[in-house]
């Protein structure tokens, strides 16, 4: 008996060998046969099997042939012996299909693998062109985007390669700066080091000069209390000397003048002259004023420049009177306009007065003194910027010291279009020059800042300082400034000072 495989295999090669006879014979015979399905576990096998056609009656002797059964009627001998007949029978038929299957076997493995061969090797080579040819178009796909990435690669790597040495250069550049930087740092600290020693002795200096000052404050504090009064007394008693003193002055002159003419007449004789001339007419006495006010008070409208006579001031002085602006009768004091006249003069120069009042000048320290203690005066002082912009600031009283007590300033009644605060001390100060150091800074203001003025710890403002030009006057701090307009270190365009007695 065949195994199951055996079986199936015979069945396959059957069917196989079945199908290709078939072939041969032609579309007729092929119709004439049977599709039968196997199912084996996972596996289906499909066998062709031809129709079954009608025995022919055979010779019963052929050993191919089959005998039918015998009738249910015969012995049961004679069924056993038929019985062993047909099993030999089938035995035979089965050795010679076993025979038939195994050339068919053979021929299917001579005829068929070559053609199997041809045909996978006919489709390989399909396969192989045509995954040559899909090769051959990834190929040149590949190559023509590596062309294009490498393009690109490159003209990044020379952008990165420029920015790298663009980099480069400037952090050589950095480098530089960084260095120079870093000496200039070591340079600066150097001096600051010694700036701060210097500061250090100076603070104690400047403790030192304190604390001096403060004890002869208090012994002058104490001189003053107990002369005080006297003082007040010999003070009234100079000022109406001095008014006397003016008088008389005046008085003199023109008694002077009057004898002059007497003694002319008189040598002439009682009939006329000697020579017969006629006499000349007696002249008034010329009119003396002390200040712009008395000048506008007897009918002078027009700005200019007038000549004053100030007591206990031996020459007369020229001087710019303001009649125009503000009710008139303004004594101008000081004047910048283009930075024609040098302000860094000695004390005697600012003292006595210096420059043209028809430009710029300094009226001078002791005639301002003399013109302040006679009658109470208020003091205005006009500024103008580069841009053309003005301000004022307005004093209602303003005092100016003597000599020995160092022209010191007296302010109060502030107002003003400069700012609420004021740009001069209003506690009193000092004037100082840059031969004459009354300031109370240990830094020399005079000298520092330039020029002469009430500087103090030198101060909010300096109008007598370095006269700096457009485009020059910026940062600035020895120019002339005003702290609360334009700031400390911006150089002013045009300044003035003036004063009128009160109510005048």
């Amino acid at each position: 008996m065949l195994s199951r495989p055996a079986m199936l295999l015979g069945g396959l090669l059957l069917g196989v060998a079945t199908m290709i006879a078939a072939q041969r014979r032609g579309p007729e015979a092929a119709a004439q046969h049977q599709v039968h399905l196997v199912q084996s576990g996972p596996c289906s096998y499909t066998f062709v099997l031809p129709d079954p056609q009608p025995c022919p009656p055979g010779d019963p002797r052929s050993p191919d042939s089959l005998q039918r059964d015998v009738s249910p009627a015969a012995p049961s001998a004679s069924l056993g012996a038929w019985r062993a007949q047909r099993v030999q029978q089938l035995e035979k038929a089965l050795e010679n299909s076993t025979l038939r299957l195994q050339k068919l076997e053979r021929y299917i493995q001579m005829n068929l693998r070559s053609k199997l061969a041809w045909a996978q090797q006919h489709m390989v080579q399909n396969q192989t062109a045509a995954m040559l040819e899909l090769g051959s178009n990834l190929l040149n796909e590949t190559v023509a985007r590596t062309s294009n990435v490498e393009a690109k690669v490159l003209n990044e790597t020379s952008r990165v390669e420029v920015q790298m040495m663009e980099t480069s250069l400037s952090t050589d550049e950095l480098q530089k700066q960084l260095l120079q930087q870093s000496n200039e740092l070591h340079r600066l600290q150097g001096r600051s080091s010694a700036l701060e020693t210097r500061l250090q002795a100076l603070e104690t200096q400047q403790q030192e000069d304190l604390a001096s000052l403060r004890e002869e404050k208090e012994q002058l504090r104490r001189l003053l209390g107990s002369h005080g009064g006297a003082l007040a007394v010999l003070e009234r008693s100079l000022r109406l000397a001095s008014s006397n003193s003016s008088r008389l002055q005046m008085q003199q002159r023109q008694l002077l003048e009057l004898v002059q003419r007497l003694v002319h007449v008189m040598a002439q004789g009682p009939g006329g002259s000697a020579a017969g001339e006629r006499t000349a007419p007696m002249r008034a006495p010329e009119q003396v004023f002390q200040d712009c006010a008395e000048i506008h008070r007897s009918g002078a409208t027009a700005d200019g420049v007038y000549t004053i006579r100030v007591t206990n001031v031996s020459e007369p002085k020229k001087v710019f009177c303001g009649m125009e602006s503000n009710g008139g009768g303004w004594t101008i004091i000081q004047r910048r306009v283009d930075g024609s006249e040098d302000f860094q003069r000695s004390w005697k120069e600012y003292k006595e007065g210096f420059g043209n009042p028809a430009g710029e000048y300094w009226l001078g320290n002791e005639a301002v003194h003399q013109l302040t203690s006679r009658a109470t005066y208020s003091l205005r002082v006009e500024l103008q910027d580069w841009e053309g912009q003005e301000a004022y600031a307005q004093y209602e009283r303003f005092q100016l010291g003597s000599e020995a007590q160092l022209y010191r300033i007296s302010l109060s009644g502030y107002n003003g279009s400069v700012g609420r605060q004021t740009g001069l001390f209003l506690q009193s100060a000092n004037f100082s020059t840059r031969d004459a150091d009354n300031d109370n800074c240990v830094c020399k203001c005079a000298q520092l800042m330039s020029g002469g003025w009430w500087f103090d710890a030198c101060g909010l403002s300096n109008l007598n300082g370095a006269y700096y030009q457009n485009g020059q006057h910026l940062r600035r701090m020895d120019g002339v400034r005003w702290q609360y307009f334009r700031g400390p270190g911006y150089s002013l365009r045009a300044t003035r000072m003036m004063i009128r007695p009160v109510g005048g």
